[in-house]
């Protein structure tokens, strides 16, 4: 490379990252853990700008663009502050304390279990425990109903959400390969090596024309700020405690904290109240140190994600709202999906030891949009995943293999390379969340979540476990297992450009009162089949941006 080009090369990198910085500087402030020694605090009594409900994707974005422009936030968030240091280990057993384990009920003909992989709890959500895989929703997936007569069409387009994904990309920052599908786009920066995991599926993909790429994730690929670059030490999911993969723990609470907002932890939020007549929220009930109390706000942002967002709406019923706040059409809860997520796994000859790399390392959506030659509408997507020797035992033991069969086949460990699946269940109303009987420590009806699939779902199943298989064949595998398992949760409180379509419109702001605000999950209509964080995190910029637009800045 010449001077020359080295020089364009340094200011094109440079300039997006002052731009960062300007935006939101986490990357370049103290540790998190400092920034909570000088934390601002706000008294019960004070009518703050906004209180936001969840500290995770939705929640710690819109908390952070609120505060930077400005305005009183605080944000409570059920679970507590994490030390990375102090509280995260690089161990799967002792990570299981990072997961939601409260009690929840659980029906339907396919039941979903509920903790590990959809739902996180304390400050940074379920992002600190999420695999680090980022990528963005295709253009279709805003259109499903009037392009393949399935799902919901949304109130908002691609085009509409692209500025705010590429600023999220830039912020976290995102790692990986041009990327070819949907709306083809590169990556701020360059991809992460490839492990053995990557390199077996690399190779069956080729063998087969089928097209995968390395990325996008959302790991450090270099130093970034004061951010370390990843050290392949395969704990994604356990939290990383060397803050090379993003969380909003570490990429947009600490601006938030710095420009003036309050992460107030272990405040179980159990009510959101009302004036008299119902027509605006004044704050929120919640429980901390054993004892209620009330935080006045002139706004709420609830940011729960799919089960207890609506949980908390149902919980906070009011003359004027009976069957739950905001549930006059009776669409609170309603249209919950997960994701299908097969996984199918290869033995191979020689050591793949799948756990040294980030966990989806390569992968591919050539098969995520409706093919009209198939029997089933929308599709799936395919990537590496990389089970620690816990989770790996599960698999195994999931194909009946037990005692010393078991034993010997754990011990075969580093042979085998793993994929997964994302394939895109559809929406239904009848997949729901509603309240049970069983009570929690709190007193409140805890949630009961039930699903079912469709024809569609069960045929894409089936159509990704056997592109899986084939792909592992192709690259030289002699054994296969394959198990059926769901990945993330996304929808509930879906939003629509009518009250009769959704419980928020296309700015997240709720049809019913006007300042209650969803800033989560649970509002996509449609979940592709793509991981469901970048778009959370870009849907809260997007309704945080137009709020302060809207209001004129500053409070």
């Amino acid at each position: 490379m010449s001077d020359g080009a080295w020089w364009r090369t340094l200011r094109e990198t440079a300039r997006p990252q002052g731009d960062v910085r300007r935006r939101n500087a986490s990357a370049w402030l103290p540790h998190v853990g400092r920034l909570r020694e000088t934390m601002r605090s706000f008294d019960d009594d004070d009518e703050v700008d906004m209180a936001v409900v969840g500290c995770g994707a939705g929640g710690a974005t819109f908390t952070q663009r609120l505060a930077h422009a400005g305005w009183r936030v605080v944000c409570l968030e059920a679970g507590p502050f994490w030390d990375p240091q102090r509280d995260w280990v690089s161990d799967e057993w002792g990570s299981h304390h990072l997961y939601w384990n409260e009690p929840r009920v659980v029906g339907g003909s396919h039941p979903v279990p509920l903790g590990s992989n959809n739902s996180g709890r304390g400050v940074g959500g379920s992002m600190v425990h999420f695999a680090g895989y980022v990528p963005r929703l295709h253009p279709s997936d805003f259109r499903t109903r009037a392009l393949d007569g399935v799902g919901a069409d949304w109130p908002i387009a691609y085009e509409d959400l692209k500025p705010y994904y590429e600023r999220i990309e830039r912020e976290l920052p995102v790692a990986g390969q041009f990327w070819p599908w949907g709306d083809p786009h590169p990556h701020p920066h360059p991809p992460h090596p490839v492990g053995g995991n990557g390199e077996v599926v690399l190779a069956g993909c080729a063998a087969l024309g089928i097209e995968a790429r390395v990325g996008p994730v959302a790991i450090a690929n270099g130093r970034f700020g004061n951010r370390p670059h990843c050290i392949y030490r395969g704990f994604c999911l356990q939290g990383c405690k060397v803050d090379a993969k993003a969380s909003p723990l570490i990429t947009h609470v600490p601006d938030a904290i710095a420009h003036g907002a309050e992460i107030r932890a272990d405040a179980m939020v159990t009510r959101v109240e009302t004036d008299r007549e119902g027509r605006r929220v004044t704050g929120v009930r919640y429980v901390r140190g054993g004892r209620e109390r009330f935080q006045r706000a002139a706004a709420v942002a609830i940011a729960g994600y799919s089960i207890e967002t609506p949980r908390l709406l149902l919980n906070s019923a009011t003359p004027r709202f009976p069957e739950g706040l905001c549930n006059d059409q009776d669409l609170v809860g309603r249209y919950v999906m997960v994701q299908g997520a097969p996984q199918t796994a290869g033995r191979f000859a020689e050591e793949i030891r799948m756990y040294k790399a980030p966990p989806p390392e390569v992968c591919s959506e050539e098969f995520y949009e409706t093919d009209p030659t198939r029997p089933y509408r929308r599709g799936f997507s395919l990537q590496t995943v990389s089970p620690l020797p816990i989770t790996w035992a599960e698999h195994v033991a999931a194909q009946g293999h037990y005692g010393r069969d078991l034993r010997e086949r754990m011990a075969d460990y580093v042979h085998w390379a793993v994929m997964g699946a994302l394939c895109e269940f559809l929406p239904q109303a009848d997949n729901r969340v509603t309240l049970a009987d069983e009570k929690d420590r709190h007193g409140l009806p805890v949630a009961r979540f039930d699903h079912s699939h469709c024809e569609n779902d069960d045929l894409l199943l089936e159509a990704a476990r056997r592109t899986m298989e084939r792909i592992l064949t192709a690259a030289g595998a002699t054994e296969l297992m394959t198990i059926e398992r769901y990945a993330h949760l996304v929808g509930g409180c879906r939003m629509g450009r009518t009250p009769q379509e959704g419980v928020v419109d296309g700015d997240l702001r709720t049809f019913a009162l006007p300042n209650l605000f969803i800033t989560d999950g649970s509002v996509l209509p449609t979940q592709g089949s793509a991981n469901p964080a970048l778009t959370i995190m870009a849907l809260a910029d997007r309704a945080a941006t137009r709020l302060i637009e809207g209001e004129g800045g500053r409070r």
